[in-house]
C-alpha cells in the first residue's frame, strides 16, 4: 500500500474527518514523510472511496463555517485493510531489526 493511502486510514481511524484535517494528520503522524496536496489528497480520497474504505459522512456537529467541508469515515472494509497493511508492516520492521541486529552483532 501506498505511504499516502496508510496515513489517509491511519488518520481516519480515530473517527470522521474533513480533508484539511486528513492532510494535517498524515503529515504529522507521518514526521513530514508524507506530504498531501489537494490534488493528490483528494485523488485519494475518490480511489479509497471507490474501493469502499472510506465513505463521505455528514459531520457530528455541523456548523456554518463547516457547510462547504467533505467529511471522510473508515467503513469496516477500510478498517480490516488498515489493521492487514499494518500487519505486514510490522512484519517487514520485526524482519528488518533482525536483520539488523545481526548485521551490527547485537
Amino acid at each position: 500500500m501506498k505511504p499516502s493511502r496508510y496515513h489517509i486510514l491511519l488518520a481516519l481511524a480515530g473517527g470522521a474527518l474533513h480533508g484539511a484535517e486528513i492532510r494535517r494528520r498524515a503529515e504529522e503522524e507521518s514526521g513530514g514523510a508524507v506530504t498531501l496536496y489537494p490534488a493528490q489528497l483528494y485523488g485519494t480520497l475518490d480511489e479509497l472511496g471507490a474501493e469502499g474504505w472510506i465513505r463521505e459522512v455528514e459531520p457530528d456537529d455541523p456548523q456554518k463555517d463547516q457547510a462547504r467541508w467533505r467529511f471522510y469515515a473508515l467503513t469496516p472494509e477500510g478498517r480490516r485493510a488498515l489493521k492487514a497493511e499494518t500487519a505486514r508492516l510490522e512484519g517487514v520492521l520485526g524482519h528488518a531489526r533482525g536483520v539488523l541486529g545481526t548485521a551490527d552483532g547485537a
